[in-house]
């Protein structure tokens, strides 16, 4: 039988322009994992429908990490989400209804599914508004792991 224990699920945090919502989303839930002994499991990372390519991540959603601790990448350039990326990933975290459905996936949830509502888009706001926006998001993270462990339990079973 082979060794399927290094089989990871990939999970892709999905908004508008990859500068705000999602890449937050990401950071903060690779946190989360780390504090679960879980990182090894998951291979996690976030991409914008619009994205500009090369755009950086805003200096409101870079403070709002910092004030939290969590370890990040300011200078990380924002990634474009593909048709390739929707038939590859695991499991996509949108942050609205129209972001879930705009990927395409069967795989996709929102957090209005998750949460009962979405994450609204704090483009051009305070950090603290950033904030709120973290912690908004930090309350789906034991749901989104339960999901998580499902599929990687199934894809694991499959090899």
């Amino acid at each position: 039988m082979e060794d399927n224990s290094k089989t990871k699920l990939s999970v892709v945090f999905v908004c508008t322009g990859n500068t705000c919502r999602s890449p937050m989303a990401e950071f903060l839930f690779k946190d989360y994992l780390r504090e679960k002994k879980r990182s090894g499991d998951f291979a996690v990372s976030s991409a914008g429908l619009e994205a500009g390519k090369g755009d950086v991540m805003m200096p409101q959603a870079d403070e709002a990490l910092n004030i939290l601790g969590v370890k990040h990448s300011a200078d990380r350039k924002a990634r474009v989400f593909t048709v390739k990326m929707s038939l590859e990933s695991d499991l996509i975290i949108g942050m609205t209804d129209e972001h879930a459905a705009r990927t395409g996936s069967d795989n996709a949830v929102s957090y209005t599914e998750l949460i009962g509502r979405p994450i609204a888009d704090p483009y051009g706001m305070s950090t603290d508004v950033y904030l709120n926006c973290a912690a908004q998001m930090r309350t789906a993270f034991d749901k989104i792991l339960e999901i998580a462990d499902e599929m990687l339990a199934a894809k694991r079973a499959e090899s």
